[in-house]
């Protein structure tokens, strides 16, 4: 806790898992951890094996235990999470990673968790994926049929509740545009320096420059130009990164704003 490294901040919802979120924990050396919770019976059994297993394997680690609002309300789920977030910020001063696992939980808490960690800057959402079930493959049908008939785990369902809607800004599609020009560049290991990117920018009208005096590359208003409204943009959002002087790399984060936003946006 005092070694100067950053805290690690975990969220999480129990409900009817224990390694989704005692495995991340340990995996991330959690320093403090919220556990969301509510309910008897075997929520209560659950919460408290997690519990416990977080105390035996990260003895360090502070608990803070959440069980006033229902886990299955989306807009309680949301303002908790947003709540959780905002003060931790304040009282690390923005100086802690903070980590919000949406893998477990009901779909309300998942779905509210996520959407709060987007709207906060900084904020790592995750999953964990199940490497072994529970119940093999040769007792399924014990489990998840009926009469021989596949069910899966519901039987019956309530009526559909319909979520509130929040809006979450997407992506410039200038930006995204230029930034698949750039990566386009890079993987056929072709120039991206300003003179070669600014007419390729111009081609698909997401740029407009003039030429220098007897001379066929862009001017210095139009190089400043890219300067400020693309590369120093990208390198803000940390969708690029300096790799020298001259050069860049795109990020994960940059692949990743490619692979979802690209496609679309190039349509």
């Amino acid at each position: 806790m005092s070694s100067g490294r950053k805290e690690r901040i975990l969220i999480s919802c129990v409900s009817f898992e224990v390694a989704k979120i005692v495995d991340p924990a340990v995996y991330y050396e959690a320093t403090r951890i919220h556990l969301i919770h509510y309910g008897k019976g075997p929520y209560e059994e659950f919460f408290k094996e997690v519990d416990r297993r977080i105390r035996e394997e990260l003895p360090r680690t502070e608990i803070v235990d959440h069980d006033k609002d229902p886990i299955f309300d989306f807009e309680k789920m949301m303002n908790l999470v947003l709540t959780i977030i905002r003060k931790e910020q304040t009282e690390t001063k923005n100086n802690a990673d903070i980590y919000v696992n949406i893998s477990a939980g009901p779909s309300e808490y998942c779905a509210a968790s996520l959407i709060a960690s987007m709207m906060m800057k900084g904020v790592m959402p995750f999953n964990v994926s199940t490497k072994d079930y529970q119940v093999p493959p040769e007792r399924m049908k014990d489990v998840f049929y009926d009469n021989g008939r596949p069910v899966g785990m519901t039987k019956t369902t309530r009526e559909p509740n319909l979520f509130s809607t929040y809006e979450i800004q997407k992506p410039d599609e200038k930006l995204v545009l230029g930034l698949g020009i750039l990566d386009r560049q890079m993987k056929n290991k072709d120039p991206t320096s300003a003179p070669v990117m600014i007419p390729l920018l111009a081609e698909k009208g997401l740029i407009e420059y003039t030429k220098a005096p007897g001379s066929n590359k862009p001017d210095q208003k139009s190089t400043m130009k890219y300067q400020r409204n693309y590369i120093d943009v990208w390198l803000e959002k940390g969708w690029v990164e300096k790799v020298s002087k001259r050069e860049m790399r795109i990020t994960d984060e940059g692949h990743t704003i490619l692979d979802v936003f690209l496609s679309c946006y190039s349509e």
